[in-house]
């Protein structure tokens, strides 16, 4: 017989061990289902290869508007 490969040796130690407490089987799954999207790089990115386009965005509503013809009012009456 041959030896065991390293692999078959890795997958026999557990990927979460429960230290303290009593989850249930949906807290260990939604646990798992975290940390698997976190190691996968979840997320939705920005995939689009259009420009970025931005025109009109609410944001620039809060800003002062300089250059219009009220921005360099006198204030000393």
């Amino acid at each position: 017989m041959s030896a065991p490969e390293n692999d078959t040796v890795a997958e026999k130690r557990p990927f979460l061990q429960v230290v303290k407490g009593n989850p249930t089987d949906e807290d260990l799954a939604v646990i798992v289902s975290l940390i698997a999207e976190a190691a996968a790089g979840g997320g939705a990115a920005d995939t689009s290869t259009e420009p970025r386009n931005e025109w009109g965005r609410p944001v620039d509503r809060l800003r002062p508007s300089w250059g219009a013809p009220s921005s360099f009012t006198n204030l000393r009456y």
